[in-house]
């Protein structure tokens, strides 16, 4: 049950961020519920579940985004993997300290993405330079703020589906026998 949940969080977040928040765009941004998803799995679920539902909410970013298949994979699942890793029991009742990872695991993800652009975008022969404060100003600090605004809404969410899923699994808290 739990596998079609995660497939089903996957598959209404990317249609969410692909139909409805390209509406929604403010100045060329719009919010990253999927980093909102990853980071709050990543908490609620462990390290091992958040690494698996980044990776595979990052593949499904790269094949139907046109980007470098497996770019938002591994960056997802490390992002997934991290948030689960620190204080996950204290994290997941702390909304507060949840929001403030979303937050810095959005704006580490944004400039991850960045500075994997830059990498291909020279690898590809470009030699202009890249600025890295326009990039900083116009993107990586604006797409923080507005996944930080909506933040609270989607975790909440999200702890919600998980509460159901763990009443509904009766006890059985984790899908893979996640010992720390």
């Amino acid at each position: 049950m739990r596998l079609i949940a995660m497939a089903v969080l996957i598959l209404f977040n990317f249609l969410l961020q692909s139909t409805v928040l390209t509406r929604l765009t403010i100045s060329g941004v719009q919010p990253d519920t999927a980093i909102i998803l990853i980071v709050g799995y990543g908490i609620m679920r462990g390290d091992v579940e958040g690494a698996i539902f980044g990776f595979f909410a990052g593949l499904t970013h790269d094949i139907f985004g046109n980007t470098f298949i497996g770019m938002y994979a591994l960056l997802g699942m490390l992002t997934g993997y991290a948030a689960g890793k620190p204080l996950k029991d204290f994290l997941q009742t702390n909304h507060l300290m949840s929001f403030i990872l979303i937050i810095v695991a959005s704006f580490a993800y944004q400039f991850a993405l960045f500075l994997l652009h830059s990498a291909f975008f020279l690898m590809r022969g470009h030699t202009e330079p890249i600025d890295l404060w326009l990039h900083f100003g116009a993107i990586i600090v604006p797409t923080t703020v507005y996944t930080a605004v909506v933040a609270m809404p989607f975790y909440g969410f999200l702890f919600w589906i998980n509460k159901k899923m763990e009443y509904y699994e009766g006890g059985r808290s984790r899908f893979f026998d996640n010992k720390d």
